[in-house]
């Protein structure tokens, strides 16, 4: 029997279905559909079950329960199991989609799946197409087979002329005066599987829904930046601590230093000692400045990598607005007597340990800074030529680490640098400050 043998319509919106009578086979009515629950897992949810509202009271019953489902009337086979809840018990089954529900050992295996209409409707979602924050008016489900499954999030206005049940009234005013309107041949739509819906206080913080952690990290950390800014703090929290540690680290170096202080001031020691090991270090230096000595501490004692620790411990001595504190020490440094394809190889075995390489810079036994060869000419030149051969090893400049940032600014300015090289006392290479190191300084002037 074809349970949607009434319903002609292939695509349906959420809010049409809304209000519709329930009846048993029987005749007798026990409700008002107001929600669907879907199976989160999939890409394209699939309806599970309905809910249904009797006497100011929530229920739901199975879809495999549905005899009946058209725009007049849901038909429910009598007898079939009526549970009375506002969410839906779903028992822990075989995961297409491992990560989207993240079950853990020693977690109940049922787990209670809020409606979608509490999770989507009016609430924020981020389109991970378009790299926004946006809101939903509607939900559009299409038939498949005998189901219904969950394809796209309505934003537009039209969405929202539908939800106050003007739709009919404005399609028949616009069709007489403006029969060419966009408005009546297109919707704002987007795609399910681009939507990452946020989960609010009242639904269980360890449920997904339906998206992987690949659809954050598949979105450049600037513009998730700007996304965790367009969030409140619940939604915010949740999405961020939601990232792996890498992108985690790539994303906070984007963010608002007062939000970034938001994000971590709940983190254990554990956990932001593993976002931080994933930073640059300077960028590390910066977050860890703004603590007490005591929680430096407790975060580098928790960090791995010891040559990270080193650096870290380093760059926390110089205070952050000299060339010291704002030096990254991720630079590329060789020595005079490797060949040229000796250095490029380097390059592409260590690509990611390397914040700038533009420039690489020489350095004998006692780290001191004795030549430096740009990119291109490293490239450009036999392959077999030392680097001695090819340096310049004239008029080296650099700063030391206690220059306040105004006068790096100014030097680097004077020379037209992009980076310059910073040498403490003993004449040894500590560091490399970038424009990118200044420039914030200069926009806070």
């Amino acid at each position: 029997m074809n349970i949607f043998e009434n319903l002609n319509e292939m695509s349906i919106a959420f809010s049409k279905l809304l209000g519709i009578a329930i009846y048993n086979d029987e005749g007798l009515k026990i409700g008002k559909l107001c929600d669907f629950f879907v199976d989160y897992e999939e890409m394209y949810p699939s309806v599970i079950a309905l809910q249904y509202q009797r006497n100011r009271q929530f229920f739901y019953v199975s879809w495999k329960d549905i005899t009946q489902f058209n725009f007049k009337k849901i038909t429910i086979k009598t007898g079939a199991y009526i549970g009375r809840s506002r969410t839906f018990p779903r028992v822990k089954t075989s995961i297409a989609n491992p990560s989207s529900l993240p079950f853990q050992e020693g977690q109940n295996e049922t787990m209670e799946y809020p409606a979608i209409g509490k999770i989507i409707l009016d609430k924020q979602i981020v389109d991970t197409f378009g790299k926004k924050v946006v809101r939903v008016n509607d939900i559009q489900l299409i038939k498949a087979g005998q189901h219904l499954r969950v394809t796209h999030a309505a934003i537009g206005l039209r969405s929202i002329i539908r939800r106050l049940g003007y739709e009919p009234v404005v399609d028949f005013t616009l069709k007489a005066f403006r029969p060419h309107s966009t408005y009546l041949t297109k919707e704002k739509l987007i795609n399910w599987k681009h939507v990452y819906a946020l989960p609010g206080r009242s639904v269980d913080s360890s449920l997904r829904l339906n998206l992987s952690n690949q659809d954050l990290q598949d979105i450049h950390p600037a513009d998730l930046a700007d996304i965790l800014e367009e969030l409140d703090g619940f939604e915010r929290d949740f999405m961020f601590h939601n990232l792996d540690p890498q992108h985690a680290a790539d994303t906070l170096s984007e963010i608002d230093d007062e939000l970034k202080a938001t994000l971590i001031q709940n983190d254990s020691p554990e956990d932001l000692a593993k976002i931080l090991e994933n930073m640059d270090t300077d960028d590390a230096a910066d977050i860890l400045s703004e603590m007490s000595e005591e929680q430096q501490d407790a975060i580098i004692t928790q960090i791995q990598d010891l040559e990270t620790k080193e650096e870290l411990q380093e760059l926390l001595e110089y205070d952050e607005d000299t060339a010291g504190g704002l030096m990254t020490t991720d630079i590329l440094e060789v020595n005079a007597d490797m060949s040229c394809a000796e250095v490029i190889h380097r390059i592409r075995e260590n690509r990611d340990d390397y914040e700038i390489i533009n420039e690489v810079y020489v350095t004998n036994e006692h780290h001191h800074l004795i030549g430096v060869i740009n990119l291109e000419e490293l490239i450009l030149n036999d392959p077999h030529k030392k680097i001695h051969q090819l340096m310049d090893d004239d008029d080296l400049l650099s700063v030391p680490p206690d220059m306040h940032w105004r006068e790096v600014a100014e030097f680097m300015s004077k020379y037209d640098l992009m980076h310059v090289p910073v040498i403490d006392e003993k004449q040894e290479l500590c560091g490399l400050v970038a424009v990118d190191d200044i420039l914030p300084w200069l926009l806070d002037e």
